[in-house]
């Protein structure tokens, strides 16, 4: 990702998480920026099918028509063998992770977070609170900027997806969510742990639990989860993901580190 992407994205981010704290909810943004870096991908890579004599029709046709025309289709993501293999692989020992959060009517709160996560995974750069790529053959000699669609993806964030979004605030009035692989509220995993839950999402499968970090910021809906191909799903590599994801909720630690007085001005 060049640093124009970079800044763009950083934008989007923003954006959203501006959004979400005045209460109005996931902008979609970001969906339509992970749309159009896969587009910028499929360009460079020349992986787009497309020629000149499958060109869309120009005829006069229905709205609906036009627009399946026009609609965008994701890359196929397929996880290779010889990871699917790593599944036999006893996972390395777990490590300590941590990272801060701000909290409060005006982010006035320091809150310390730690858990403990399989040594499979390794830290990737990334504008969310953690993210580690799976990576068992390969020792902490490596490239942190790494990234591969086709490689599973833990991650700590604060959701701005939709889908998933919407399935936390709907949980938090009452309801059930629906259309998911799987859901189970959770009661043994600690305070924090509500609700686990498998979803298909941007053609990827996410294996998540809600665990809502902030006591004032109820806007913000924060997920432990673990993203991977379709060709993992009821594989032992599935399994391996994740016991890596429960392991992470069930040692989570929220400490509150300082509150600054800020009076109002």
């Amino acid at each position: 990702m060049g640093l124009f992407d970079k800044l763009l994205k950083g934008a989007v981010d923003a954006i959203d998480n501006a959004a979400a704290k005045n209460g109005n909810g996931p902008t979609g943004l970001k969906d339509l920026f992970n749309q159009a870096m896969d587009k910028k991908d499929e360009a460079i890579n020349g992986s787009s099918s497309t020629t000149a004599s499958s060109k869309p029709s120009t005829a006069t046709t229905s709205s609906s028509s036009k627009r399946s025309n026009c609609a965008y289709t994701r890359p196929k993501y397929t996880t290779p063998q010889e990871v699917l293999d790593t599944a036999s692989i006893p996972a390395k020992p777990s490590r300590k992770i941590e990272f801060e959060v701000f909290d409060g009517e005006n982010a006035e709160i320091r809150v310390k977070v730690t858990f403990n996560l399989s040594g499979d995974f390794l830290e990737t750069a990334g504008d969310v609170h953690y993210l580690a790529s799976y990576l068992p053959t390969i020792d902490d000699d490596y490239d942190a900027d790494y990234s591969d669609s086709n490689t599973p993806l833990f991650g700590v964030l604060d959701v701005d997806d939709e889908i998933i979004y919407n399935m936390a605030e709907k949980f938090d009035k009452g309801g059930v969510p629906e259309n998911a692989m799987m859901f189970m509220p959770v009661n043994d995993m600690g305070p924090r742990a509500r609700f686990k839950a498998k979803v298909e999402n941007r053609d990827k499968i996410e294996y998540l639990y809600y665990c809502p970090l902030y006591d004032y910021m109820p806007d913000f809906k924060t997920c432990f989860t673990v993203s991977y191909t379709h060709n993992v799903v009821g594989t032992p590599l599935e399994k391996k993901l994740m016991a890596a994801v429960d392991e992470a909720v069930r040692t989570m630690k929220r400490e509150v580190l300082e509150v600054e007085h800020r009076p109002f001005r």
